[in-house]
């Protein structure tokens, strides 16, 4: 018998959090050194607050684009057929899904309506 796991719902969340959390380090990481060595040498003089300061800000700055790319991952899941025109499904995209996905259609095209069910 197989068994399946479903990563659905909040493993899921939490795997897009960690991912993009680490994503979002790095940027603003290499983001904030490239800035600091860029200013050195321009002979800008670089004022030194106190450290907790900046750690305060860069995990603001961390979290707040932590959640913005999570927000834009899962707005950006749903249906990649929607930019192609219909007439394309047994064009260029017939390889990619594109024969079953015009089966489909059709298939659903065919089905009765709610009011045609009820004689």
């Amino acid at each position: 018998m197989e068994k399946t796991v479903d990563i659905s719902g909040w493993p899921t969340l939490a795997y897009q959090y960690l991912l993009s959390g680490s994503f979002a380090f790095a940027v603003l990481f290499v983001g904030a050194f490239a800035l600091w060595k860029g200013l050195v040498a321009l002979g800008v003089t670089v004022p030194r607050p106190n450290g907790a300061v900046w750690s305060v800000v860069f995990a603001v700055l961390w979290a707040a684009l932590t959640v913005k790319w999570v927000r834009h991952l899962r707005a950006a899941d749903g249906d990649w057929w929607g930019p192609i025109p219909r007439e394309q499904y047994l064009g260029r995209f017939a390889g990619g899904g594109g024969l079953a996905r015009h089966s489909w259609e059709r298939s659903v095209g065919k089905l009765y309506d709610d009011g045609d069910d009820r004689d």
